[in-house]
C-alpha cells in the first residue's frame, strides 16, 4: 500500500496493516517502507500521515541509495526532517568501509547525526585490528568529517592514543587539521619530531606548515603550498630554521614552481631554487637524491610552440652547491637567452627546410657579458620506401661572439650529409619475425678554428650507438667537431607471433677518413682512424626475465672504455630482482643492486644499493621493512648515502599506518596525499 505525507509518498509492504482514525497505520510481519532513496525493514512499523513520523521496532534495518546500512532494534525518524533517534545501533558508512556501533544515535538531520558511546571503525566487515572508542561522535556527511569526543584509538585492544577532541575525514576527501607526526634519526641531526598542520584553504590550493624539532639543531620550519587553476599549477616551500646550534646561524630553502598556459600556442614556466648554505640539503632532507644535488637551478621561460614554429625565452641562473668544483666549471648565467626552431613539411618526398637559432647573454662571477649568436638553416630531401630511406641534407651553421675584453670571434662551419637505410625481413615457420637494418651516413664538416671560445653551455656528448649519427659530438654550438668520415650501424630485431617486441640489438662505428681536430680538453679518449665500436641490446629473455645493456669497445687495443649492463628478474607481483653494472674507464665504476620481496605473508623488503667499485665506498643505500594488510601497516626504513663533498650521513625513519586514518611517521619521502588523524577543526 502507499502513504502520502507532504509532498512525499512513503510505500509499504507487510503481512499485516491496521489503519486509525487519527492518520496512525500499524504494520507488522516483515515490514518494507521505502521514501525516496530510502527503505527501512523491521518487524513492526508505526506510521503518523499527519506528523510524516514513523518508528521502527525490532529487526530494523535501513539501507540508502549510496551504500549506507544502519542496523537497530529501535528507530525513530521524521521523513521531512531527516530528525530522529536510534538504540542499540550498528552502522556502516557509503563509499568505505567506515563502520561502528553505539548505544544511542540522534539523528540531527539528513546530513549530520550523534553518536553516544560508540565504537568506531574502518577495517573491512570480520576484521577489528583498531578502532576509536568515544563518549560522543558527531559525523557531518555534508563535510566528510568525524569529530569524536574523548576518543581512545585502540590497537589490537591495546590503547594507543587519547584525545579529549579528534577530527578525523570519512571520506577520501580533504579538510583542516594536524596530520600524523613523524619520527626519525638522522646522524648530523639527531632525533627528528615533526608535527604537520594541514590547512585546507579552498578546494584548488593548500598549505602544510610543519614544525620539525631536531634535538641536535633547533626546530626547523617547513611550509609547502600547493595550488592549481585553470591552466596553471604551481607548488611553493619555505624551510627556515632561526637557529642551527651545530651551524651557527638561521638558515633556509626555498623552491618555487610554476607552470602556465596562457592559450593553446603560449606558456611559460618558473623553477627557483636556492639555500642559504650549499650544505643545507645534506643536513635536513631525507630525499637521497636532493641531497646529493651538484648546483640548483633558477630558470624562467616563455615559450611559444605552434605547428612550424617553436620559440623560447629563457633566463638560467645556478647556485653551486659542490664546493669541490672548480671555478673554471661553474656554470654561466644565461640572462637573456632567446632560441627559435622552425620547419616546413614533414612529409617525404619533398624539399624540407628547417632553422634553428639562437641569441644568448652570458655572466658568470665577476667577469664581462659574453654575447652569443648561433643560426643553422639547413636543407634536406629524404626519401621513403617501405624497405628503406634516403636522406641527404646541407646546413651551414654561422656562430658569432662578443666576449667583453676580447675581439669578436665568426665562426662559419658548412655541413653535408647523406644517411641511408634499408630493412630486410624473415619470418619464423613457428611464428614471429626478425628484421636486419643496416645504415650508413657519411657526413662532411670542414675544420674551424675555435680558439678563445668558452665552454658556456656546451659539453661532450655521450658515446651510445645513437650518438654515433649526430652531426657534432657536443651538445651545444660553443664546439663544432670537423668530420670527414662513414658511420656505420647495424640493427636488428625480433618479434613474437602476437607482434611483441622481444630483442633489439645494435651496433656500429666511424670511419673517419681524416681524424677531427676539434674535441673537448678534458675528453681523454685517443681519436684512432676508427671509433669506438658502440653497441646496445635491450631483451625480454622470457616471461619473468629482462635485460639491457650498452657498450663502447677500443678495438684497436682491445679493451672497454665504457658500458653497462642490468639484469632484472619478475617473477610474481610486487617482486623484483635488479642487478647492474657500470663502468667508465679512469672516471667510474660500481655496481648497482635492488631487492623488493614479498616474505611472510603480509611483509615484504625493500633493498637498494649502489657500491663504488674504483673508490671501495658505498654512494648509497637503503633498506625498507614493511607489513601491509588490509586494516593496518608497519615499516621501517634506513638510508645511507654519500652527500657532496663526501659527506656521508644517515637518516632512519618509522611508519605505523592505520588504513583509513593514516600514518604515524613518515618513510623518507613523504607521499602527498593528506589522510590521517586531524586534531582541530
Amino acid at each position: 500500500m502507499g502513504t502520502r505525507g507532504g509532498h512525499k509518498i512513503a510505500h509499504v509492504v507487510a503481512d499485516k496493516a491496521r489503519a486509525f482514525a487519527d492518520g496512525i497505520s500499524v504494520f507488522s510481519g516483515q515490514v518494507v517502507l521505502t521514501y525516496g532513496t530510502e527503505t527501512v525493514r523491521a518487524d513492526r512499523v508505526r506510521f503518523n500521515r499527519r506528523t510524516n513520523a514513523f518508528t521502527a521496532i525490532g529487526h530494523v534495518r535501513v539501507t540508502n541509495a549510496r551504500g549506507g546500512v544502519l542496523r537497530a532494534h529501535y528507530l525513530h525518524v521524521n521523513r521531512v526532517t531527516g530528525q530522529g533517534v536510534a538504540r542499540v545501533v550498528r552502522f556502516s558508512l557509503p563509499g568505505s568501509n567506515a563502520r561502528g556501533r553505539a548505544l544511542l544515535v540522534v539523528l540531527r538531520s539528513r546530513h549530520k547525526s550523534d553518536i553516544k558511546d560508540t565504537r568506531y571503525t574502518m577495517c573491512p566487515e570480520g576484521t577489528k585490528v583498531w578502532y576509536i572508542d568515544a563518549d560522543r561522535l558527531h559525523l557531518n556527511y555534508t563535510k566528510d568529517v568525524g569529530v569524536a569526543t574523548n576518543a581512545r584509538v585502540y590497537f589490537h585492544g591495546v590503547p594507543i592514543f587519547y584525545w579529549p577532541y579528534l577530527s578525523f575525514p570519512i571520506s577520501s576527501k580533504r579538510k583542516s587539521g594536524f596530520l600524523p607526526p613523524r619520527y626519525g634519526t638522522a646522524s648530523n641531526s639527531g632525533i627528528m619530531l615533526s608535527i604537520p598542520y594541514y590547512w585546507n584553504l579552498a578546494p584548488n590550493y593548500d598549505l602544510t606548515t610543519t614544525p620539525e624539532i631536531l634535538t641536535r639543531r633547533g626546530v626547523l620550519l617547513r611550509n609547502h603550498f600547493r595550488y592549481l587553476g585553470l591552466g596553471y599549477s604551481g607548488s611553493d616551500r619555505i624551510d627556515y630554521i632561526p637557529a642551527d646550534r651545530v651551524y651557527g646561524g638561521s638558515r633556509y630553502a626555498l623552491h618555487i614552481a610554476h607552470n602556465q598556459v596562457f592559450n593553446p600556442y603560449w606558456w611559460a614556466s618558473i623553477n627557483y631554487n636556492r639555500v642559504s648554505d650549499p650544505a643545507f640539503y645534506t643536513d635536513f632532507s631525507a630525499n637521497f637524491a636532493l641531497a646529493s644535488q651538484v648546483d640548483l637551478p633558477q630558470l624562467g621561460e616563455v615559450g611559444y610552440s605552434g605547428r612550424r614554429l617553436r620559440l623560447q625565452i629563457e633566463s638560467s641562473t645556478y647556485q653551486l652547491l659542490d664546493t669541490s668544483i672548480g671555478a673554471a666549471y661553474e656554470p654561466y648565467e644565461e640572462i637573456p637567452g632567446l632560441f627559435v626552431n622552425t620547419r616546413g613539411t614533414a612529409k617525404p618526398d619533398r624539399l624540407h627546410y628547417d632553422l634553428k637559432a639562437s641569441a644568448v647573454r652570458f655572466a658568470s662571477g665577476g667577469a664581462g657579458p659574453a654575447d652569443r649568436l648561433d643560426l643553422t638553416p639547413a636543407l634536406s630531401y629524404p626519401w621513403r620506401w617501405p624497405a628503406g630511406f634516403v636522406d641527404p641534407r646541407i646546413a651551414l651553421r654561422e656562430t658569432d661572439y662578443w666576449i667583453a675584453g676580447q675581439p669578436a670571434i665568426h665562426r662559419t662551419t658548412p655541413e653535408a650529409s647523406l644517411t641511408d637505410g634499408l630493412v630486410f625481413e624473415r619470418t619464423f615457420s613457428g611464428g614471429g619475425r626478425q628484421t636486419l637494418e643496416p645504415e650508413l651516413s657519411y657526413l662532411y664538416i670542414p675544420y674551424r678554428s675555435q680558439q678563445g671560445i668558452p665552454f658556456f653551455d656546451t659539453a661532450p656528448a655521450p658515446f651510445t650507438y645513437t650518438d654515433l649519427f649526430r652531426t657534432n659530438s657536443f651538445f651545444g654550438p660553443d664546439r663544432q667537431v670537423d668530420a670527414n668520415q662513414l658511420i656505420a650501424g647495424l640493427t636488428t630485431r625480433l618479434y613474437s607471433s602476437t607482434g611483441r617486441q622481444r630483442l633489439r640489438a645494435s651496433v656500429g662505428e666511424i670511419y673517419y677518413f681524416h681524424r677531427p681536430s676539434v674535441y673537448a680538453t678534458y675528453q681523454t679518449r685517443v681519436l684512432n682512424r676508427t671509433s669506438d665500436l658502440a653497441a646496445e641490446a635491450s631483451a625480454r629473455l622470457t616471461r619473468h626475465w629482462y635485460m639491457r645493456g650498452s657498450l663502447a669497445w677500443n678495438p684497436n687495443n682491445d679493451h672497454t672504455d665504457e658500458g653497462d649492463a642490468y639484469v632484472e628478474w619478475r617473477p610474481k607481483p610486487n617482486a623484483a630482482v635488479t642487478l647492474g653494472h657500470r663502468f667508465i674507464r679512469g672516471v667510474q665504476e660500481q655496481v648497482d643492486a635492488s631487492l623488493q620481496w614479498p616474505v611472510l605473508g603480509r611483509w615484504s623488503t625493500m633493498i637498494e644499493t649502489s657500491y663504488s667499485l674504483s673508490e671501495s665506498a658505498s654512494l648509497e643505500s637503503y633498506l625498507g621493512i614493511q607489513y601491509n594488510s588490509c586494516c593496518w601497516g608497519l615499516g621501517f626504513y634506513v638510508g645511507k648515502t654519500l652527500g657532496l663533498n663526501d659527506t656521508q650521513f644517515t637518516t632512519a625513519m618509522f611508519e605505523f599506518t592505520l588504513n583509513g586514518l593514516g600514518a604515524l611517521g613518515s618513510a623518507p619521502v613523504v607521499p602527498l596525499s593528506q589522510h590521517g588523524f586531524m586534531l582541530g577543526s
